[in-house]
């Protein structure tokens, strides 16, 4: 080990030690209703659960009931799904992961996921009327090389946001939030721009196989609504993937104003999937589920149902339903976490280990979330951040962004605040062809190249 590489792991070691734990404690009686576990087997027709220790019961949107037991073992939760199939579901997907045992069963009218956490013990049972399904496999011919790109915002309404958007081996595209609408609908063109640059030639519309939203802060959703306004019939959408909270949680939480009438926010979110896409599939997801966007395999680690007695209404609020997923793309892995909540880390941290590493991190809510143990724990190559090049230098003196600056392990820190900027995937560029950590004074060149450097 070098002496650079000694004195980062000592940093490191330090950061570690002192920094905070748990920023937020969770009443563990807010919202547990033992009893409510029959109601809702009884609602849905589905067979009892009698092992384990019922928490409670808890409606989350659209129906959807999320049933949480404690002290379960392995051998209640493969009981359970065999009394699943023996009154009429199917297995449609399952799978292991370190132990945590997941798996998605259909009847003609409903879906049961199930997941059980080693670490833990704890069983949730998620039912809900049977909608979209994640995709176990897409066909996928390859006429080009992958891309990733993560867009500048340009409003004026907020400096923050989030965009990402990944042209995958088809030449169709999977977009990661978006960013922040406005007026002047300045963000929606420059996607439409992007889209339009990097389809294949001779394609007629950019084909957006997925459109992804990590959770519904309107800096995420925004160009979404702007660019339905102005672009939807200049793409075709195929499916839309997201797990938002009720509206009576986001009426009580700290983002009540999600419910207003700007064009950035819920109600025009809604709008838009009843006015122009009413005939696009609409997956909701949960813990477990995995689904397939061509080249790209998507995991779901976390959603808000994992919450549950805590929501949204505690910690980190609206934040804390962010979705954590893990994308495998030309055989590197990225963890996006858009802007994941601290009651949300600490508890993936007891629920996974080696699933958490990951080539590419994405630092959750622009540089102000995310956890010293969390990113430790990671552990990535390369950090994606979402931040505005005026906040450059406020979140890099965070603890949890300190420890990836001095990590010798990663090898570039990527903020869309010093400019649009794509790259070819798999990304390994040559050592010496770009800045590690930039500064707020850096600026990335322009479209279509990060660095122009074609990859080895």
């Amino acid at each position: 080990m070098t002496i650079t590489e000694k004195l980062s792991a000592f940093f490191m070691s330090i950061v570690l030690l002192f920094s905070g734990g748990t920023k937020t404690a969770v009443d563990p009686t807010l919202r547990t209703d033992p009893a409510a576990a029959s109601a809702a087997e009884e609602k849905y027709g589905i067979p009892p659960f009698d092992a384990g220790e019922k928490v409670g019961v808890y409606l989350s949107s659209g129906g959807t009931e999320i049933l949480r037991y404690e002290n379960t073992s392995v051998e209640d939760f493969r009981a359970y799904r065999s009394r699943l199939c023996g009154s009429g579901f199917r297995v449609y997907d399952e799978h292991e992961t370190e132990n945590n045992l997941f798996a998605t069963l259909i009847s003609e009218t409903l879906t049961v996921n199930l997941s059980r956490f080693a670490a833990t013990k704890t069983m949730r049972i998620v039912v809900e009327e049977r909608g979209a399904l994640c995709p176990t496999a897409d066909e996928c011919e390859r006429v080009c090389e992958s891309l990733l790109t993560g867009m500048k915002g340009e409003t004026v309404v907020a400096a923050e946001g989030m965009g990402y958007v990944i042209r995958l081996a088809d030449g169709s595209f999977c977009i990661i939030d978006g960013g922040m609408g406005d007026p002047d609908h300045v963000d929606s063109d420059k996607l439409m721009d992007i889209l339009n640059a990097q389809k294949p030639e001779g394609t007629e519309k950019p084909v957006i196989a997925a459109w992804i939203f990590t959770h519904l802060h309107g800096d995420h959703v925004g160009v979404f609504n702007c660019f339905s306004l102005d672009h939807h019939d200049d793409v075709v959408i195929e499916k839309l993937i997201f797990n938002f909270p009720t509206e009576e949680e986001i009426a009580a939480s700290d983002s009540p104003y999600m419910l207003d009438d700007s064009i950035y926010r819920w109600t025009q979110f809604k709008k838009n999937l009843t006015e122009f896409y009413a005939d696009v599939p609409v997956m909701k997801v949960h813990t477990g589920n995995r689904f397939q966007v061509r080249n790209a395999a998507f995991e779901v680690l976390f959603t808000l149902d994992d919450l549950y007695p805590a929501s949204i209404l505690n910690g980190n609020g609206m934040n804390e339903s962010s979705l954590l997923l893990k994308m495998t793309l030309e055989e590197q892995t990225y963890l996006w976490t858009g802007d994941f909540g601290f009651i949300a880390a600490d508890l993936v941290l007891m629920e996974y280990d080696k699933t958490l590493s990951c080539d590419f991190l994405q630092l959750a809510h622009h540089g102000m979330n995310g956890t010293v143990a969390l990113y430790a724990h990671v552990n990535p190559k390369y950090a994606l951040l979402p931040v505005w090049n005026g906040g450059l230098k406020e979140m890099l003196k965070k603890s949890q962004n300190l420890l990836l600056v001095f990590s010798p392990g990663m090898k570039q820190m990527i903020v869309t605040g010093c400019g649009t900027w794509t790259i070819r995937l798999p990304y390994n560029p040559a050592f010496g062809t770009y800045r590690r950590i930039p500064t707020d004074k850096t600026a990335y060149p322009a479209y279509p190249s990060l660095l122009g450097e074609k990859n080895s």
